[in-house]
């Protein structure tokens, strides 16, 4: 009796101390979910300060060398057209297609989003086609021109094969990504506020980038200019001195760092606001919702820092690829040397895609918890790897879907300044002969960019609804059970085993 007792004592023990082999094939995930950061504490608070150097440093320039050298040139100007060497052109025209490109803009913008939330299943469809016929026109044209070799028989048929095959291959995807555009959607449109947050944002990129334009111009002015009007003895007259290469670096870095940090911080304050819809609906059902007011806040204080470092990352490689490009373009180069900067360029673009996508998830966390940067691109990588979602965060066939949208709502802009100018000849008058490319290709301009940006809005909302259905399915089936039902179907259909339920 006794050695029976201690028998199965001893099996007793094994078993709870041995490991069952069958759970070291199919180990359980640990999901942790993010936490809250404290509120009052401002995270990489050192490159928001060194963010705020640079504009101040872009400013003092603009003022001290490019207000004068602005003015000297409108000197110069006025002296030139008092002669009467020179004709005048009249903006009145172009302010008016700008205004009447900026209401179709937002027309077609309503539009697409309407669609969009009617059908998104069969428009994601839809861009697949069409960008299968475009590559077809693009081979056909090829061979029509006479480019047998680098169009119709070399590029032109790779592409179109490539997209061929890449269709087939993302068509069973299709339900899976027009669920998750579907919900986002559904809450960008129950906070309609944040379309009017990226644009005040964008307004405000506009400005910056006038102050920008301004600095340059002071810049060449003292370091370069034109050969001939100064006491250069090196170059011929006429020729451009380009300033050294040092400058044009901090001229660059300064543009597209506040051009990152604009365009994060909308991604930031759209993943609060979707976040706050997702865990507490009744913060954020309204155009006007204090999830808007309190997730840009954030955005524009405590997690400003997190937004300028990783910002700060992806602006240093846009302008070291800038430069590349430029000295590839020196016909001074040979061919070694040309291939080389090819090469770097290549590494570049790589080192910059990897960043952009990083970047992308992580400032996720930053606007759902306030992490700091790095903290926030851990955590949220981490959950995917338990998850086992790696391969499923780099769908993008709602990005390319927008991105289509974006070229073809800025065509049909283009074509109302063409309708434009056929009415109203006289608005472009002093542009003579370039008044139909000028009236088309200024109005596709401000279509592509307001469509963008209306866009870029859904493109964030999609991506914070993947994060949150990964870290918190039960409260988006407890506060949104139809949205809710929609996903899980979709998601069993296209990834069974990943999806977990």
């Amino acid at each position: 009796m006794g050695v029976t007792t201690a028998d199965e004592s001893y099996e007793e023990t094994l078993t709870t101390t041995l490991i069952d082999p069958e759970s070291l094939d199919n180990p359980t995930p640990q999901i942790q979910k993010g936490e809250l950061q404290d509120p009052k504490r401002c995270r990489d608070a050192w490159a928001a300060i060194l963010f705020y150097v640079q504009l101040i440093g872009i400013g003092c320039v603009c003022g001290l060398l490019g207000v004068p050298a602005v003015q000297k040139n409108i000197g110069a100007a006025a002296a030139g057209g008092s002669s009467g060497a020179s004709q005048q052109v009249d903006y009145t025209g172009l302010i008016y297609i700008t205004l009447i490109a900026a209401t179709a803009s937002l027309i077609f913008s309503s539009i697409s989003l309407a669609l969009m939330t009617a059908c998104p299943k069969l428009l994601i469809q839809l861009s697949l086609l069409i960008s299968l016929i475009l590559s077809l026109l693009m081979t056909i044209i090829s061979f029509y021109y006479g480019q047998y070799i680098a169009g119709g028989f070399g590029f032109g048929i790779l592409f179109f094969l490539l997209s061929c095959c890449y269709a087939c291959c993302v068509w069973r995807r299709i339900p899976f990504a027009a669920a998750n555009l579907n919900t986002g959607l559904t809450a960008v449109k129950k906070n309609g506020g944040v379309f009017v947050t990226s644009f005040l944002i964008t307004l405000i990129s506009f400005g910056y980038l006038m102050v920008w334009m301004v600095a340059m111009i002071g810049v060449y002015a003292k370091e370069g200019g034109l050969c001939g009007g100064g006491d250069s003895s090196n170059c011929g007259d006429g020729e451009v001195i380009q300033p050294s290469w040092g400058y044009m670096f901090l001229l660059l870095l300064a543009l597209f760092w506040t051009q990152q940090v604009l365009q994060n911080t909308v991604h930031v304050t759209v993943a609060g606001v979707v976040s706050t819809w997702w865990f507490a609906p009744d913060e954020a059902s309204s155009c006007c919702s204090v999830a808007i007011k309190d997730s840009f806040v954030r955005a524009t204080t405590t997690s400003f820092g997190s937004i300028c470092f990783g910002s700060l990352l992806v602006a240093i490689i846009q302008t070291l690829r800038s430069m590349v490009e430029s000295a590839r373009h020196d016909s001074n180069n040979d061919g070694c040397a040309a291939f080389l900067l090819c090469l770097v360029d290549c590494l570049l673009q790589c080192l910059q895609g990897i960043l952009e996508y990083f970047n992308k998830f992580a400032y996720i966390y930053v606007g759902m918890y306030g992490y700091s940067y790095l903290e926030a691109g851990k955590n949220v990588m981490t959950l995917f790897h338990a998850k086992g979602w790696s391969i499923i965060i780099t769908d993008d066939l709602v990005s390319n879907t927008l991105s289509l949208f974006c070229l073809i709502g800025g065509g049909l802009v283009g074509c109302v300044g063409l309708i434009m100018n056929s009415i109203f000849p006289a608005w472009l008058s002093g542009f003579e002969g370039a008044a139909s490319g000028v009236s088309f290709g200024f109005a596709f301009l401000i279509g592509l960019v307001i469509m963008s940006i209306m866009l870029s809005v859904v493109d964030s909302a999609v991506n914070t609804v993947l994060v949150s259905f990964a870290e918190a399915p039960e409260e988006f089936q407890e506060n949104h059970p139809k949205l809710s039902g929609e996903m899980r179907d979709a998601w069993r259909l296209v990834y069974p085993a990943e999806c977990g339920f």
